[in-house]
């Protein structure tokens, strides 16, 4: 990180130095390849295995090909999580937040890159991830003899593509945990608290309302092609209305760590 920014004049570093830093830093991070690698491994095999044991029938809802090729996406989320609480956890685990802050300052415009890096790196990647997974899982299904869909199929584009997006915004949300914990161990327990044990807790107190939380707004609305009945008798969020909720839950984390972060000492 400091060799880059000091090969312009002390001070004078831009937003483009500082994100040429953070792309050669988040790719030189040896978790970095092994949490993409793990997610890539638990999106697929889930997706092969599910489809694998599929049956259409349904609840009595109707065989969803769409939602079935993608189950491995809810796996990957969790991987996800951990790859973006460690973007910025791992720094302050090896210590070298200091160094970098050293090196740039100002730190809304490190934050701001820090952010835009983990955005763009995490959409692009969970997008080919979610495609992969679509693809493979419908070949399953087709290979089964059972009914499959493809990219042309109502809703399947509109489910495969914003399902991406959701998994990178479940990849903010972590982040914006690891801006706020500073501590990987922490970030990762909140993230996996928030997103998969609060649903089963909020199942017991209030049905209705689980529809609100990440894991019930990606399988009941963003990843579903097929009309089907929510908790408690209520529908599910529209797929449009669940991603801006989850991205409402992204920037909310984001925002608080964002405050924490330019106010604390590293």
């Amino acid at each position: 990180m400091s060799q880059v920014i000091q090969t312009v004049p002390m001070g004078h570093y831009r937003l483009r130095h500082v994100v040429r830093a953070e792309i050669m830093k988040a790719m030189t991070l040896p978790s970095t390849a092994i949490t993409v690698a793990l997610t890539v491994v638990a999106g697929l095999l889930v997706t092969a295995l599910v489809t694998a044991n599929a049956h259409p029938v349904f609840n009595g809802i109707g065989f969803d090909a769409t939602q079935e090729a993608l189950t491995g996406m809810v796996a990957a989320g969790l991987t996800a999580g951990v790859f973006g609480a460690l973007l910025i956890t791992a720094e302050y685990s090896s210590g070298t937040m200091r160094a970098t802050l050293s090196a740039t300052p100002r730190r809304p415009i490190l934050l701001a890159a820090k952010i835009g890096v983990t955005a763009v790196a995490t959409v692009v990647f969970c997008e080919l991830l979610s495609f992969a997974s679509f693809l493979l899982g419908e070949a399953i299904l087709s290979g089964r003899g059972l009914p499959s869909a493809n990219l042309g199929s109502p809703g399947a584009f509109r489910a495969v593509f914003m399902t991406g997006l959701f998994i990178s915004l479940l990849a903010l949300l972590a982040f914006g945990f690891g801006l706020i914990c500073r501590n990987t161990a922490a970030a990762i327990a909140t993230f996996a608290g928030v997103v998969f044990v609060l649903p089963l807790v909020m199942h017991a107190i209030s049905q209705p309302d689980v529809r609100y939380l990440p894991t019930m707004i990606l399988t009941n609305s963003v990843m579903a092609t097929v009309s089907q009945g929510g908790p408690g008798g209520v529908s599910p969020l529209s797929p449009g209305v669940g991603l801006l909720l989850m991205a409402v839950y992204a920037a909310i984390a984001l925002v608080a760590g964002a405050a924490l972060f330019v106010r604390r000492d590293a």
